[in-house]
């Protein structure tokens, strides 16, 4: 006979709806839920109507219960017993219908549950003389099953929660009229309308107006975020005050927020190695709890000759307080919790697995560009020469740059408008691919760009202000008019404000912190010094990094590596955890990385690690305390100093509860 210890599949009336079978279907207790998303809406309703109906069932349960024992104040006599003990079969038989049905079913498959070893237990008290101690065994178990699974479903329901945030339509604009459509028939290139205050039911980017989004459906923070023409909006995010109309980017099976509710509804299925263990060892645990319990009944009655009544009671105290129930659940619950923690900060966790893998972590592999800086170059220093001011050289770039449609010309428009800079207007203007720009101003010619933009005649200026230090790791863009270079500005990729405070934060756990770079040794290294990082690597392609990662890896053990999850994707794959930063490139980092940080703050990295290492000390906790309570109780037990009453009570039903009410406090922790 194969023996399994599957304790949770048991349900009271919660099947799925989908045209599937329930096992195919959905997901067990331990799962996120079903594989649709209209039935998984459908079961929240279904599971909220009939929320009551399990304790409608306990309640009259409880009522024959204390008939039967009012009986007892009756005068004794056969009749009385017969009615009492009837009375205590039905209670069984009703309230425990289900629990007996999957038990039976179970044996038929060749496994042996909890489910089965409660209805044995529960049958035997009537064998043993006292139906009371099964109908209360049942009843309490019963009790036990319901607030257990009502406590998972409510450390669950961001997946629903989630669903619900999703439009079901949308305004299109279609041959000059609005109309209101389902989001499955939006498409791509469709002009969508959107209100204050309506939320966004697509991905797309703003056409017109401007206006501040909520996005904490996505990102977790409640702070809007202005948004205006070109900015991209995603579907679920609230539209707070402007009207706007947007261009469709993306499907609605394709958008960002669909990914994210498919990554939840998947979290589950990588189950941590501590689950796996546990999931063994109750295996081997459970049908080695049911012998001992037989040799417990029957040994002493042979050697002994002790009464098998008094040994066979002590042997179904120790099944019952042996019943692994809060044991099984300890793990699966408290990754649940911090799966939901992680989401609701805007953190999409792929597993459990992750969450250890983290806990572990020996080494974190940065990205530089976009992970430890904002990734966008800003205008540091304005140096003048040859008779030019700050304000006239600034001036004549910013306006030159403004005809570029270049990455670095974005820097200096932005600088422009913050700063209120009146454009000179430009003649002539022309743009050289890799070396720079060409334009006159007042019939003056001027150079904006790289060094291998100027003639001959300049290049000893430009040798002469090559040892500037203050030059050395930064982006120069050179200034010059017909005859002489006329300065420099440089740019620099600004360092996110909470990068140094995480790697102090990460050193603090004993976790060696690295840069792996494409940039020159200079700018890594002025990095590197600025962060405090230990280490890093420059000068690398893609494949170079891939190299490095996998070294690391080797000598560590446990590393994670967190990037962009566009051109880091190799590497992310090859790290123990690969975490992804960031909505930019999202269809490649969902694809790629193990962890999705759904913003840009940086200090999610920290919390992340928090999360990890507050997960698994929650399930050594539990795990700890199910053995060292249920060792006691069971020594008692078979002792005879503890009934079936107390066996339920606190070593099933208490225990349990505790275990869930330990690990949901991880679904409570919030980022700074």
């Amino acid at each position: 006979m194969e023996i399994n210890q599957e304790d949770h599949e048991h349900q009271h009336d919660h099947s799925c709806s989908c045209s599937h079978e329930h096992d195919d279907c959905c997901d067990d207790n331990h799962e996120v839920g079903c594989c649709c998303e209209a039935s998984l809406l459908e079961n929240l309703d279904v599971d909220y109507k009939q929320s009551k109906k399990p304790l409608v069932v306990f309640a009259i349960g409880i009522g024959i219960f204390l008939i039967g024992n009012l009986i007892n104040l009756l005068p004794s006599s056969d009749f009385n017993f017969l009615i009492r003990e009837l009375l205590f079969l039905i209670i069984v038989v009703f309230v425990g219908k289900d629990i007996i049905k999957d038990g039976i079913k179970s044996l038929f498959k060749g496994k042996i549950k909890i489910s089965l070893l409660m209805t044995i237990s529960a049958f035997a008290t009537f064998l043993l003389g006292d139906g009371s101690e099964g109908a209360i065994l049942i009843l309490l178990y019963y009790l036990a099953e319901y607030l257990e699974e009502y406590a998972l479903d409510k450390s669950k329901r961001s997946i629903i929660n989630l669903i619900k945030l999703t439009p079901d339509k949308g305004i299109v604009k279609q041959d000059g009229e609005n109309i209101e459509i389902n989001v499955d028939d939006i498409n791509i290139g469709d002009i969508v309308i959107v209100h204050p205050g309506d939320k966004i039911p697509i991905d797309g980017k703003i056409i017109k107006g401007n206006t501040s989004i909520n996005q904490s459906s996505i990102t977790g923070e409640s702070i809007p975020v202005n948004k205006k023409i070109n900015d991209e909006v995603y579907g679920s995010t609230i539209n707070e005050e402007g009207y706007i109309e947007i261009e469709v980017t993306k499907s609605s099976k394709n958008s960002v927020f669909s990914k994210i509710i498919d990554l939840v509804k998947e979290s589950e299925d990588k189950k941590a190695k501590i689950d796996l263990f546990i999931d063994k060892f109750a295996s081997i645990y459970t049908p080695l709890v049911v012998i001992i319990a037989i040799l417990i009944a029957v040994l002493p009655t042979i050697l002994f000759n002790a009464s098998l009544t008094e040994w066979a009671y002590r042997a179904l105290v120790l099944l019952v307080i042996s019943c692994p129930c809060a044991l099984a659940i300890s793990t699966p619950v408290s990754m649940v919790s911090s799966i939901t923690a992680g989401t609701k900060n805007g953190i999409i966790i792929k597993g459990g697995k992750y969450i250890e893998e983290l806990s572990k972590i020996k080494a974190v592999l940065f990205d530089k560009t976009g992970t430890l800086t904002e990734g966008k170059l800003e205008i540091e220093n304005i140096v003048p020469l040859n008779g030019y001011t700050s304000e006239d050289l600034i001036k004549i770039a910013c306006s030159i740059e403004s005809k570029s449609k270049h990455p670095i010309a974005k820097t200096f428009n932005e600088y422009s408008k913050k700063e209120n800079i009146n454009l000179l207007n430009v003649e002539n203007f022309k743009s050289l691919t890799g070396k720079g720009l060409v334009g006159y101003i007042d019939s003056v010619k001027y150079c904006v760009g790289k060094e291998s933009l100027f003639n001959d005649n300049l290049n000893e200026k430009i040798d002469k202000l090559k040892d500037l230090k203050s030059f050395d790791t930064k982006t120069k863009v050179i200034i010059a008019d017909e005859k002489e270079i006329i300065g420099f500005i440089s740019l620099q990729d600004k360092l996110k404000d909470n990068s140094k405070s995480l790697i102090n934060k990460l050193k603090s756990y004993k976790i060696k912190t690295m840069m792996l770079t494409g940039d020159n040794n200079r700018i890594a290294k002025e990095v590197a010094i600025k962060t405090n990082l230990d280490d890093f690597y420059s000068n690398l392609m893609p494949e170079d990094k891939l190299t490095i990662v996998q070294e690391i890896v080797d000598e560590y053990k446990d590393v994670a590596m967190i990037g962009d999850g566009v051109n880091d994707s190799p590497s992310l794959a090859k790290a123990n955890v690969g975490i992804a930063m960031g909505l930019e490139g999202s269809d490649v980092a969902v694809e790629t990385a193990d962890i999705v940080l759904l913003d840009d703050k940086l200090s999610k990295l920290g919390f992340l690690i928090d999360l990890s290492k507050k997960t698994m000390n929650i399930i050594k906790q539990n795990v700890i305390l199910c053995l060292f309570i249920k060792g006691g109780l069971a020594i008692l037990g078979v002792l005879g100093f503890i009934n079936l009453w107390v066996a339920i009570l606190v070593g099933d039903m208490g225990l349990t509860l505790f275990v869930v009410a330990n690990a949901m406090r991880l679904s409570k922790l919030k980022t700074i």
